[in-house]
């Protein structure tokens, strides 16, 4: 009688899966961003977003997300799936002339509020893409559009002044109604230089430098002229636009059978001047608002988070309010499981249906965690960051079967100080030249009391004012009103953690009896009153190697366990 074969070990139990499959260091699970990743098609990972965004009835238009969280991925499945969907392009709107503009020039050195300008603009765009939707759908040519609509408008007889202004400026438009963005943009803009050099005086020439008062003696003072200038940004075509939005949501985007999308991405690029940049997207935001009294229409935008921070920020004195556009945004965010699918999706394919999360991941011999929950640990729980570091597992795991604790270890370092480079390069916009803080917490102990972290840690930067004027925003003014001895240490340490947490590099235990916390933690809501001297600072596990952190304290600590 035969013995029964021993039962085999799984990979987890120290051998190698039974697979065939094996890796090659020159493979990838696809590329870390949407624009580069030829396969994201083939493994996009269906969370509702899209359902969501199809929805014209649901209001939720402007999807908000760190980078790499899956923004760009989102609207090209929804180009995917959607028949009557444009995309703008920001870069190709070519609007950085509108910063070199000498009327608008002229208009922000007064602090002359252009939003209302900015408006007009978005409108005048939105509505020409739509009406290309609408007409292309229809089989029908722009001029028998044109002519359609301007006949059912005066069917019953003369129209109200509003609707033949309406006419007017459809008829005035015919011809270029159809032309670039950048062309429209143009003419809006010298019709307002035309206005304000009738109502001033003062003429705004495109090719001087300065404008010159010439003398017009009911124009005295500064304030005066401001005054002028904005009525004149008021009156710029609002009627006529109001009027033809009245006339578009009752004769023919009344169905939400009929179902058109805009969508825009790429607006944290160098599409138009720093200067202006937060307000035109301030001002396209409210346009969005406004024209979902559209039934059938949805414009949808990608707007990374702390570019939303900026915008906002910069639109305080402006009125814009976040509370009034919270019923827009479609937050994206991301857990275990999802992050576990998305990456089971990509080494199928790269597979060929052999491998997959639980075939290549072994547990650590260490706490018995699993391989993928290590890296995931060491993610802000998003696409970019898990797909990054399995790729750089996998250029380690040459003709291997699967990814030893060990190879894991070997990739984490390129990996950890890619994550740091990173976020300098996402938050440089908002904080500036942040690189130069890490060289306070290389090599510190984590878990550290907000109480123990000495000045001394920040002393280079604190005598080194050109260091402090590389910093923006927030940042500056902590250390610039520390430096003059206007806040506390304890205060600057407050609001200097804070901006950390937000960025990410560390996050807060708050109590004994609580968790840490990172800035997507969903179960908790950190405001900068939570970081109290008592309160322990952790780094975040993705920038342990990069930084050097000693990592002792952690043993026996919620976090290391959790």
């Amino acid at each position: 009688m035969k013995k029964p074969l021993p039962k085999k070990k799984n990979h987890s139990e120290g051998k190698k899966p039974d697979s065939k499959f094996k890796f090659n260091k020159l493979q990838s699970i696809g590329a870390p961003d949407a624009e580069s990743d030829h396969n994201l098609n083939r493994v996009f990972i269906e969370n509702g977003e899209v359902d969501v965004l199809r929805d014209v009835t649901d209001a939720k238009c402007i999807i908000i997300g760190r980078t790499g969280s899956g923004k760009s991925a989102l609207i090209k499945r929804l180009e995917e799936v959607v028949p009557k969907i444009t995309r703008i392009e920001p870069e190709s709107m070519s609007l950085k002339f509108l910063s070199n503009s000498t009327i608008l020039r002229y208009f922000r050195e007064l602090d002359v509020n252009l939003s209302f300008f900015y408006k007009v603009l978005w409108k005048h765009v939105f509505i020409v893409e739509i009406l290309k939707l609408y007409i292309a759908e229809d089989g029908k040519k722009k001029e028998q559009f044109f002519d359609g609509l301007i006949e059912r408008i005066t069917r019953f007889g003369r129209p109200n002044p509003s609707k033949r202004k309406a006419i007017e400026y459809l008829q005035n438009w015919s011809e270029s109604f159809w032309l670039q963005a950048e062309h429209r943009v143009k003419e809006l803009e010298e019709e307002v230089g035309r206005k304000f050099t009738a109502a001033t005086g003062i003429k705004a020439g495109i090719s001087s430098v300065d404008l010159k008062h010439e003398g017009n003696e009911s124009v005295k003072t500064k304030s005066e002229i401001k005054t002028k200038a904005e009525q004149v940004i008021s009156e710029i075509q609002a009627t006529e636009l109001v009027e033809i939005i009245g006339i578009l949501k009752t004769d023919i985007l009344n169905n939400q059978q009929r179902k058109y999308f805009i969508v825009i991405d790429d607006l944290d690029k160098e599409w138009v001047s720093a200067q202006i940049v937060y307000d035109i997207i301030a001002a396209m935001i409210e346009v969005i608002k406004e024209f979902q009294v559209f039934q059938g229409v949805k414009i949808i935008i990608a707007l990374r988070d702390n570019l939303h921070q900026l915008v906002f920020s910069a639109q305080e004195h402006r009125g814009g309010q976040r509370e009034k556009f919270a019923s827009l945004y479609l937050n994206l965010e991301w857990d275990n499981r999802s992050l576990k699918e998305l990456i089971n999706q990509r080494l199928k394919l790269l597979s060929d249906n052999t491998v997959d999360v639980s075939a290549v991941f072994e547990k650590s011999h260490k706490g018995q965690k699993n391989g993928f929950d290590y890296v995931v640990e060491r993610t802000f729980m998003r696409p970019r960051d898990v797909i990054s570091f399995v790729n750089k597992i996998i250029s380690k795991s040459n003709s291997r079967f699967f990814f030893e604790s060990s190879i894991i270890k070997q990739a984490e370092p390129e990996y950890s100080l890619e994550r740091l480079h990173a976020i300098e390069d996402e938050w440089t916009e908002n904080y500036g030249d942040i690189r130069r803080l890490w060289s306070s917490f290389h090599g510190i102990y984590n878990g550290f009391k907000l109480s123990n972290f000495s000045d001394s840690k920040l002393t280079d930067i604190y005598c080194d004012l050109d260091i402090i004027k590389g910093f923006k925003g927030e940042l500056y003014y902590i250390f610039l009103a520390w430096r003059e001895d206007r806040i506390k240490y304890k205060d600057f340490l407050q609001s200097f953690f804070y901006i950390l947490f937000r960025i990410g590099i560390v996050g807060i235990k708050k109590s004994g009896q609580e968790a840490t916390v990172f800035f997507y933690s969903k179960d908790s809501f950190t405001i900068k009153a939570d970081f109290t001297l008592e309160s322990r600072i952790y780094i975040h596990k993705m920038f342990y190697s990069a930084l050097k952190i000693n990592t002792k304290a952690l043993e026996n600590d919620y976090y290391e366990q959790s």
